[in-house]
């Protein structure tokens, strides 16, 4: 992901900027809107892939369901990702082997998130916290090994 966003971000700055050939180098300049978007862009990528395995488990883009019903993840650091593409709010929580955590809840394309230092091995119940969500089948099982 990161190498992806190294190319773009060049592939970008080539496109969007002007070269010039000076003693056989080329100087790109990149305006400065799209040096600090492709900058944040790869921290983002950076910090994801340093915070642990990455569990997407998107809500469905209709009714009170995720796009899964199963996940699976190594134990240790664990980001669990949830993509809302519904008006209505939704977030992606988690419970069992001690654990009770909440993402934020969205909507509208927003992202609910959850850290985990060190998830330990284990079954885990994912779920939607909004009252009424869980019992109407927003959840699944998160399988940690």
């Amino acid at each position: 992901m990161v190498v992806l966003l190294a190319v773009a971000a060049a592939s970008l700055a080539a496109g969007c900027g002007s070269s010039s050939s000076s003693g056989g180098g080329n100087s790109v300049s990149v305006p400065p809107g799209v040096s600090s978007a492709i900058s944040s862009a790869a921290s983002s990528a950076v910090s994801s892939a340093a915070g642990g395995h990455v569990v997407e488990i998107d809500v469905a883009s209709s009714g009170f369901a995720y796009t899964e019903t199963t996940a699976t993840a190594s134990a240790g650091p664990v980001v669990i990702r949830s993509m809302n593409p519904q008006s209505l709010g939704h977030d992606i929580s988690l419970k069992g082997n001690g654990v009770d955590e909440h993402g934020q809840v969205v909507s509208d394309g927003g992202v609910s998130t959850m850290h985990f230092a060190d998830l330990k091995a284990g079954t885990y119940t994912f779920y939607c916290s909004v009252p009424g969500h869980e019992q109407q089948g927003m959840k699944g099982t998160l399988t940690v090994s």
